[in-house]
């Protein structure tokens, strides 16, 4: 018992364990190819008022609420 509990203690002070390296695509490259959105909160035209909205890599967004499609934006 007094060795499982020095054990336990061990653990405890080593700290959290290395994150694992990522085997797949980052989220930003998942952004980048069209395969994920960006959540963020922006003007709704529909709604009048900020709402969370999903924005894509080509800056078009999409209201969470309502689901209005906004176009992306030139500046």
């Amino acid at each position: 018992m007094l060795a499982a509990l020095y054990g336990r203690i061990r653990e405890l002070l080593a700290g959290p364990a290395p994150a694992p390296a990522p085997n797949g695509p980052t989220l930003t490259a998942l952004w980048l190819d069209g395969r994920a959105d960006l959540a963020d909160f922006d003007d709704c035209p529909r709604e009048n008022r900020r709402t969370p909205h999903a924005i894509r890599a080509d800056g078009s967004r999409r209201c969470f609420r309502c689901g209005h499609e906004t176009p992306r934006q030139d500046s």
